[in-house]
């Protein structure tokens, strides 16, 4: 991806996060703590950011956010259950995926770093909220490739950064829940 285009993706991943926040506001339901959102959504920001850069999910972010899933989950009074449920399969849908890409075409085809950012999703939302989050990242994801790419399909070998697709269904799902709280 050239630089222009991982620029274009990154403006686009972050005015869509603010739109989302925007929208948030305006939401009657429950709102979430405004510092725990921020530091939320510092977190997401740098990971789309270091896998739009540098095709890269970084440990030393995903996985304290699993485990800040879990805090948020005791701290809120939540479902240890649900949110680790959504941890488990958060990580082994894309470890599942992955295994069945490489089985069928012999070459890596996603990095586990999206499986953890995933995981952190299913520990902060709970297991209830991994299609919505898949939802908006794939969405999201596919009209990001439909633009990009001039309304052109990308090859098999095109190598497309899920992660900040993952981080902006994440946000929207925190904004928004639209499944009921853990």
């Amino acid at each position: 991806m050239t630089d222009a285009r991982a620029t274009l993706l990154t403006l686009t991943v972050a005015l869509a996060m603010a739109a989302v926040f925007a929208g948030a506001s305006l939401w009657p339901g429950p709102v979430r703590p405004p510092v725990v959102s921020l530091a939320l959504a510092g977190a997401l920001l740098a990971l789309a950011w270091f896998d739009i850069r540098h095709m890269i999910l970084p440990d030393l972010i995903t996985l304290p956010l699993i485990g800040l899933g879990f805090l948020w989950t005791w701290w809120s009074g939540g479902s240890w259950a649900l949110s680790l449920a959504g941890a488990a399969i958060g990580y082994g849908l894309v470890r599942a995926i992955i295994w069945i890409w490489e089985t069928r075409f012999q070459k890596d085809g996603m990095g586990l770093g999206d499986g953890k950012l995933l995981a952190a999703a299913g520990a902060w939302l709970g297991a209830l909220a991994l299609p919505p989050v898949l939802l908006v990242a794939s969405g999201s994801a596919l009209l990001t490739i439909f633009i990009v790419g001039r309304g052109k399909l990308p090859s098999r070998d095109t190598q497309i950064r899920f992660g900040p697709f993952i981080a902006l269904g994440f946000w929207a799902a925190w904004l928004l829940p639209l499944v009921p709280e853990l």
